[in-house]
């Protein structure tokens, strides 16, 4: 699947405010399963959570891009 696939207007958020790392990946999260892409949004948030856990997906200047594989 190419990440064009999964790249919806829905999916993205512009000047969000969020506090925490946590705050964060629940908000982009929820963005994902607002864009009707995901077949299992709990199984989607694991898989992000986990991959988080082996390093950032974060890439500089406030964006992160969390993903995973499920």
């Amino acid at each position: 699947m190419k990440i064009t696939n999964l790249i919806d207007l829905r999916s993205i958020e512009l000047n969000s405010t969020v506090s925490t790392k946590e705050e964060a990946l629940n908000k982009l999260i929820d963005l994902m399963d607002k864009s009707g892409k995901l077949n299992d949004r709990n199984v989607y948030a694991t898989g992000v959570y986990a991959r988080e856990g082996q390093g950032s997906t974060g890439i500089g200047e406030g964006i992160a891009i969390p993903h995973c594989k499920s």
